[in-house]
Formats: C-alpha cells, structure tokens, sequence
C-alpha cells in the first residue's frame, strides 16, 4: 500500500507531467466552500473513488469503448464519442418556450416511416384532410377567410343522409352554380326562367303534361269552328264544336272563353258544366246562347292548365239576327254515263242523289263509268258550311287484294267542270274501293295507303258523314270516320257543286252510293 505523504491545496489538478508523487491535491475552485481529494501514489497514479472515476479524470486513454454499434459508426475512442453526442445536440430542437404565428413561424417538423426528419411548410396542414375520416364537434365548424375552391378532378362528389325537408315551409330556397363553378343560393327564379332553353322539344312536352296532372299541353290548335254562323234571335243554347289537335283538356284544370273579334277581351266564361271534353284530343263541344251577346264576330279562347290558344280571326263565329240558309231543294242534278244510256238507276233529285255502276262490261276500269253533278249551291267568293250523310256499298272479293283497283270518289268539284268528259274531276273528296275482303277509303287522294273502314272480311255497306266548310280560299272536310280535318286551297273565283263518280271495278264487283244534304247556309 502507498504511503502518502503531504497535502497540497490548489485550485485545479495539475497535468499528469505536473503532479507531484506520494501526495494528496485538494483541489477547490476560488471562493468554493468544498474541495475534492486526490492521491498520487509513489508512481504517479491517482487512487480513486471506489467504483467509479471523478469526472476531471475523464481522458480518452481512461475510457474504453466497447460497443460494437458505436465502434460501427466510427466511435472507438472518448473523443469520438464526445464529438458524435455534440453532433447531435446540436440538431436537437429546443423545447418552446413561447407562443408564435404562422408568418414568424412558416415550418413545421415532418417525420418520415424512417425515423428521418424534415421542415414542411405551415400551410400544408389540413390540406389532405380528405383521407381522414372526419367527425365534428359541437361548435366546430369552417370559416373562410376567402375564395376557396374543390376540384373533382372528374370524380363524384357527394352528400348523403341529409334530412328530408321537402314539406318544411322553411326551405325555400336553391344551392346554384354558375359557369366557371361559382357556388350561392338562388330563390329559384333564375333557373327556372333558363329551364325552357335547356329543355328539349320532347321534354318540355313531358314537363308541361305533368305539371298538368298527365294531360296533354302540346301546343293546341283548332282548325275548324262550327257552326260559323249562329242566329241570335233564336235565343237558345246552340252546339258549338271545335275540330283540332291537343284539344283534350284537363277536367279539374282548364277552361274556354268566347273573346271579341281582336281576341284581345275576353266577353264571357263558359261554365265547366256546358263543356263537354274528349280523350281523342281532336274534338271539343261546349254550348251557348249567343242571344246574350250583340251582333258581331267572336272568337275562342282555350287554356289547358298551362298555355292559351285563340282561334283564328278566319274561324270567328258570327252571331246574326238571321241565318242565310241554302235552299238545297232547288239543286238540279246531270247525269253521265258509258256507254250511252245504259244506266237507269243513276238520279239526283233537290238534296237527295243515288248512283250505281251498271255497265257489264270489264273496260272502264281507269276512267268513271257513271258520273252525277249537281248545279252550283252558292255564289262565287259566297263562305258556306254543308253537311252530307253518305252510304255506299260495294262488292268484295275475299283472297284477292285489288291494290289496282281505282277508287270511287264523292265530295266536291268546280261547277265549270264538265262530266262528259269522262274524267274523275274532285276538289275535296271521299275516295273508297275494296281491297282483300273488305272496303277501305281515304280523303282528298287516290294514292295508298287507304285506311280500312271494316274490321273484319264481308261488310260491304257504309255510313258517314262528310262536312264542307269554305272560308275564303280555304275548303275544310271532315270526314265521321275519324273525325278528322283535312283543308285545302281553293279558287275563290269559281263555283262549287256536289259530284259522285264510279270507276268500273273488275270481277263484276258492285258499287253503288246515294247522299243527302242534311244542312247547307252561307255566311
């Protein structure tokens, strides 16, 4: 054991070179109230704490590194290690000690799955909420601070489980959008006035119908108005009936009006009850007693539930203190036949007329075989309404289609028309023949297709009306079949009279008609 000799006090150990053998340093920093041993023995070592060195004693020669990770990285001795430690400190952060704002402050500390660090801007957080699964709070909530934008990008965007609130008086109004995406709230009036130019023909009929309750509101139209003349001094409710397209109104939501001759003033309402309504879309039939209105001209006004049609000022009703009836008693009547008087069945009497085809012979298949006229029943540029109860009957032959067969026709003609030339010659007509089995007819054309006047093979006989109506220029025929309006241009400088004209159908087949005036005056 050493044997130590004298005490030295300093203010700090000195260097290994320094030191003095066999003593005991008492080493005390000025003005400290403690100080601390050391022993240098006989060969200049220090005698130690038991167990562990001071920490003025930490030299590299008195630490051993034996760590395989850090002899790894570099570190074998104690200076290697002091400078890796202080190479860290010196990139550890400091803990905050103060409040800051994002301008003073712009980073932020980003971790990596690797354990690496990096600075990220401030800014960037919460800009990728969208892969979170957010639940709010009470309170919380988004206030912008300005424009703020979602791009989609193409994808769907979505809100679901929203309450509904389609009968709380409260919610009123619409989220809009406009073209460059621009989100704000409309009242609605904006988008429902854009509605019509977005809309396509077909569905803008489909929108109106069931904003109608399923009724149609096609544009409606009215092409005849009957009758055109009323005596007033009658004073009793008169049938009026309107011919058109669209005209099928909806019962709980329509109404019809009798306008002044501008159709600018309406000058009564016609009760619902007076109003009789079809599905066909074609007809419509109210009645009125024009004794409660002066002489003049009246026109129709029809609303639908959505939109208002006025007839035109050329169907305007005109109410008179008498009606100029045609006297169809005093109508003589011209017979043609071929070949020469061979027919005796073939007459026309006042407003009745009969004709049949008697030739037995199978020529005359493409001219008229028998022809009947009758004299004018008006004056040249007089207006006139005149209805006509037709029958005819004619021979079928089932299995065999006849598609070459020409029609028979009965209707008007020119009265300078001259039936001796042997030559259909119709203004407005009813054409028919047979065809496999069965009749079928069409208006104002010979050219197919014809429509087929029986349901089933071997009715021969057939009853219709034909209603002409001239207003101007204009000729209107309705025919009762299918009660619909066919109007053509006319010479308004020539006369019209009543004409039927058979062709000779082939396979002895029979043809026979007659007609009667039911009603005939001018206005």
């Amino acid at each position: 054991m050493s044997n130590i000799g004298k005490i030295i006090r300093v203010n700090a150990l000195p260097s290994v070179g320094e030191r003095e053998n066999n003593v005991i340093y008492q080493v005390a920093a000025p003005g400290a109230a403690t100080y601390t041993d050391y022993a240098i023995d006989e060969n200049g070592d220090i005698k130690t704490h038991s167990g562990n060195f001071n920490p003025q004693d930490l030299v590299d020669s008195a630490v051993n590194i034996s760590n395989q990770e850090l002899l790894d990285e570099g570190i074998s001795t104690q200076k290697d290690f002091n400078a890796a430690t202080r190479e860290r400190l010196i990139h550890k952060l400091d803990k905050p000690y103060m409040d800051g704002n994002p301008l003073e402050y712009p980073k932020v500390l980003g971790l990596d799955n690797n354990g690496n660090t990096a600075t990220l801007p401030v800014g960037d957080l919460g800009k990728n909420i969208a892969n979170s699964s957010l639940t709010s709070v009470a309170g919380s909530g988004l206030t912008l601070g300005s424009d703020w934008g979602v791009e989609t990008a193409g994808h769907p965007y979505s809100i679901s489980g929203l309450s509904d609130v389609s009968t709380n008086p409260a919610f009123h109004t619409f989220l809009s959008q406009d073209d460059s995406g621009k989100l704000g709230r409309t009242s609605g009036v904006q988008p429902f006035l854009s509605l019509p130019s977005t809309l396509s023909e077909s569905e803008k009929a489909a929108w109106k119908t069931a904003m109608n309750g399923g009724w149609t509101t096609n544009t409606m139209s009215v092409a005849m108005v009957s009758p055109l003349v009323i005596d007033r001094t009658s004073n009793i409710n008169t049938w009026v009936s309107l011919k058109g397209a669209n005209l099928n109104l909806n019962p709980a939501s329509f109404s019809v009006e009798i306008m002044n001759e501008d159709g600018d003033t309406a000058v009564d309402q016609i009760l619902s009850s007076q109003v009789q309504l079809y599905q066909n879309g074609i007809d419509l039939v109210f009645y009125y007693n024009f004794s409660n209105l002066p002489v003049g001209k009246y026109r129709i006004r029809v609303w639908n539930g959505v939109a208002y049609y006025i007839t035109n000022s050329n169907l305007s009703i005109n109410s008179v203190n008498s009606v100029s009836n045609i006297d169809t008693s005093t109508l003589t009547w011209e017979v043609r036949s071929v070949p020469e008087n061979n027919n005796t069945y073939t007459v026309g009497n006042g407003n009745i007329a009969k004709i049949m085809d008697e030739t037995s012979q199978s020529s005359g298949s493409n001219y008229p075989v028998v022809s009947i006229k009758s004299s004018p029943f008006h004056d040249i540029t007089d207006n006139f309404y005149i209805e006509m109860n037709v029958n005819y009957t004619i021979g079928t032959l089932v299995g065999n289609t006849l598609f070459e067969l020409l029609p028979a026709r009965i209707g008007l003609t020119y009265s300078d028309f001259n039936i001796n030339s042997d030559v259909f010659n119709t203004v407005a007509y009813l054409a028919y023949k047979p065809f496999s089995g069965r009749g079928e007819a069409n208006i104002n054309t010979i050219s197919p297709p014809f429509v087929a006047i029986a349901s089933s093979d071997g009715v021969s006989s057939y009853s219709q009306k034909l209603t002409f109506i001239k207003n101007g220029n204009i000729l209107y025929l309705i025919w009762s079949f299918n009660n619909q309006i066919y109007q053509i241009d006319i010479d308004n400088t020539r006369a019209l009279s009543i004409i039927m004209q058979l062709p000779n159908w082939q396979y002895g087949l029979s043809n026979m008609a007659d007609l009667t005036i039911s009603k005939a005056y001018k206005f």
